[in-house]
């Protein structure tokens, strides 16, 4: 007879870390809600909420101090992350709140191995393909670079102009061109 050593977690619930990148947009409001819905009624489901800051410039960074300048990310991840946090505390529901700064994609990703979280879940705009190939795209990088899996959340689907690749911006300036060139 063979005794097999079990693990010291053999029998426990193992967390459910889901990070969620928020930014204050519809996009990442739409991303928490669907993260509830799916892994809320776990109850070792964890959710962490992360905001980005961008690095300042050398030029204007050498003007402000260091605690001046964390103060002013800090604030500003907050300010990024309350209506998610109002949202899960609304539901009473396990979460954490931290930021980072840099590359979006790389930061995001980074977290998500410091917190060892088990998925990312990330809300994204619906865009045409022309939008997307000139555009530096967090979501698709994210996708490129990170082995977590990344489930991606979009959100309404395009405006008939943008679908066939004039930005809805445009569209007055996309007619008037095509007045021109049909006199």
């Amino acid at each position: 007879m063979v005794l097999q050593e079990q693990s010291p977690n053999f029998g426990e619930n193992k967390m459910n870390k889901i990070l969620i990148p928020v930014d204050g947009s519809k996009n990442s409001d739409m991303a928490v809600k669907h993260a509830v819905r799916t892994y809320g009624k776990d109850p070792n489901a964890h959710f962490h909420l992360c905001n980005v800051q961008p690095i300042l410039y050398r030029h204007i960074s050498k003007f402000l101090s260091k605690q001046n300048i964390d103060e002013w990310h800090a604030e500003r991840a907050s300010q990024a992350a309350v209506s998610a946090s109002s949202y899960l505390e609304k539901q009473g529901l396990n979460f954490s709140f931290t930021y980072a700064c840099g590359d979006k994609g790389n930061a995001i990703r980074d977290e998500a191995i410091r917190l060892e979280c088990d998925r990312i879940v990330i809300g994204t705009s619906k865009k045409n393909s022309l939008s997307r190939l000139f555009e530096n795209s967090t979501t698709a990088k994210l996708l490129e670079i990170s082995d977590i899996p990344v489930e991606v959340v979009t959100g309404s689907s395009l405006p008939a102009l943008e679908r066939w690749g004039i930005p809805a911006l445009g569209a007055g300036a996309a007619t008037a061109l095509m007045a021109v060139v049909i006199d």
